[in-house]
């Protein structure tokens, strides 16, 4: 039977595809190809309702496209018939109207899907956490707020169910070291009039989310006056009187997910007419469009490995996000004893934590990571970057350092792909930070240690060794593949020559590797 259904919904699935339907099913057929179709022929039926007259002809034009399907067709007139309705409603149909969700806010050229009561009893349990989609998964039960930061809206919910919107006046800016921060969080703290000592102004109706982040009502100096309006340092603004109401509806637990920040992307399809990768020293790999998500080499990229110095992109992350960039630090001896030389501290200097980034990202610096951490306590950095990790989704990575050093920081290539692209499209200063040859400051000059800086193609990257990982490494490459400039991850673990594998790589997708340059989300 399951066999049965497979080929009926393949034969759906294709059908809806080439009658100009959002790509996004086709997208989710790709990935979860059993559970999909499972779900497509179970329940397709459930949309709409079609008349005979309608459906037959829709039957002869499928028929002749599905192979093996035979009589099958007979036995399944209702699922056709729907899908012949939606046909005659409407070709363009967008995605919510498939999905039978009215709460599912995806609207052609969005990657966000929101599923509330509604919307997820008719939506496959799988189609979350791919490579591609960004997903909201309101929880059945209690509270949650959703800040969406494309439309500039808060949503709040109770038990699954919206109960109110509200405008969002300000948030981080886009691209900036100061960008907020999407992810999945929790209320941590309230305050009705919390001070911060960063900014030196009063947050009205503060609701702490992660680190130096909160939503909360227009800010004013301690003599009254208003900030001037524009971006704000990261957190999301709400004006009065809506911050009061979503400060009386949440309470320290309160499921927050921020979401959007991240243009819609004209996309295409990648081709591969190779064989596969057989000559690359690294036992785990993963190549993959950041833009789309879409895999197109990969190789053990589920399994667990050591990462060594990849942990950095993680501690300079969690050091934009919750550690003031602006106070001065001192380096301390446990600093300095860490293993490895590159920042060339010496005990008792004095710097600034946003100077730490240089020598971490760019000399791969164990003491500077070290320096980093101890600003707000390590045991409480070292929680925060396990915690950042679950925000963004990387469910098989843990953290045991901030430098890499620990044989007990691991991940999967796929992860750090995830991780990669959280960094391209929502803190890009960490990789701009990457691309500079070198940086002076007062008592240091730091210079990049990546073998790539000088290739016009390089637009980021941070390589790590140890002897328990091996060599480690991601890139971010700008790829032309026919004529399109693509922005490619490369993600390497567990090797023994990193460059000559990304020369193996690239050499493979410039041979055999095309890119349709069509736009599938219209």
């Amino acid at each position: 039977m399951k066999k049965l259904f497979k080929s009926i919904g393949i034969g759906v699935i294709a059908t809806i595809a080439g009658l100009g339907f959002y790509n996004g099913i086709v997208q989710a057929r790709v990935i979860f190809l059993d559970e999909f179709v499972v779900f497509v022929a179970d329940n397709l039926k459930e949309i709409a309702g079609a008349t005979d007259t309608q459906y037959s002809p829709l039957v002869a034009q499928v028929s002749g496209t599905v192979v093996g399907a035979g009589s099958a067709f007979a036995d399944v007139g209702s699922t056709f018939k729907a899908a012949a309705q939606e046909v005659k409603e409407n070709v363009e149909v967008k995605i919510d109207s498939v999905f039978k969700g009215d709460q599912v806010t995806e609207e052609i050229g969005s990657s966000l899907v929101i599923r509330d009561d509604r919307s997820k009893k008719n939506l496959p349990s799988r189609i979350k956490d791919t490579l591609t989609f960004q997903t909201v998964d309101i929880p059945d039960e209690g509270r949650a707020i959703v800040a969406d930061l494309d439309n500039m809206m808060v949503h709040l919910y109770e038990d699954s169910v919206l109960l109110h919107e509200y405008p969002m006046k300000s948030k981080g800016k886009p691209g900036s070291a100061w960008e907020t921060p999407s992810g999945e969080y929790k209320i941590e703290y309230k305050n009705p009039n919390h001070f911060s000592s960063i900014g030196e102004v009063n947050m009205p109706f503060s609701m702490q989310f992660f680190g130096n982040f909160f939503i909360h009502g227009w800010p004013e100096y301690p003599d009254g006056t208003p900030v001037a309006e524009g971006y704000s340092g990261g957190c999301i603004r709400v004006e009065d009187p809506y911050i009061e109401e979503i400060y009386n509806f949440v309470d320290v637990g309160t499921s927050v997910f921020i979401v959007g920040g991240e243009p819609a992307r004209k996309s295409g399809e990648y081709i591969d007419k190779g064989i596969g990768l057989s000559r690359v020293t690294s036992d785990s790999f993963l190549v993959a469009d950041l833009d789309s998500g879409e895999v197109i080499l990969e190789q053990e990229a589920q399994r667990k490995y050591p990462i060594a110095s990849l942990t950095k992109l993680m501690t300079a992350l969690v050091s934009l996000e919750a550690v003031n960039q602006f106070v001065t630090t001192t380096i301390s001896p446990f600093s300095v004893s860490t293993y490895g030389y590159q920042g060339n501290f010496q005990v008792g200097e004095k710097i600034e934590v946003r100077d730490l980034l240089f020598p971490l990202l760019l000399a791969s610096s164990n003491d500077a990571a070290e320096a980093i951490a101890e600003v707000s306590g390590r045991s409480y950095f070292m929680n925060l970057m396990n915690q950042r990790a679950k925000t963004i989704g990387l469910s098989h990575t843990s953290f045991d350092d901030p430098s890499g050093l620990s044989r007990y920081n691991i991940s999967t290539a796929e992860d750090l792909f995830r991780l990669t692209q959280y960094i391209y499209k929502s803190k890009r200063y960490i990789f701009d930070v990457t691309r500079m040859q070198s940086y002076d400051q007062e008592n240091h000059t730091w210079f990049s240690n990546s073998r790539f800086i000088r290739d016009d193609r390089y637009r980021g990257s941070k390589n790590g060794y140890t002897d328990e990982a091996l060599k480690t490494l991601i890139l971010h490459y700008e790829v032309t593949l026919d004529g399109s400039p693509r922005n490619i991850a490369i993600v390497l673990l567990h090797g023994t020559d990193s460059g000559k594998d990304v020369k193996t790589i690239l050499q493979y997708l410039q041979k055999n590797v095309t890119f349709l340059d069509v736009e599938v989300i219209k």
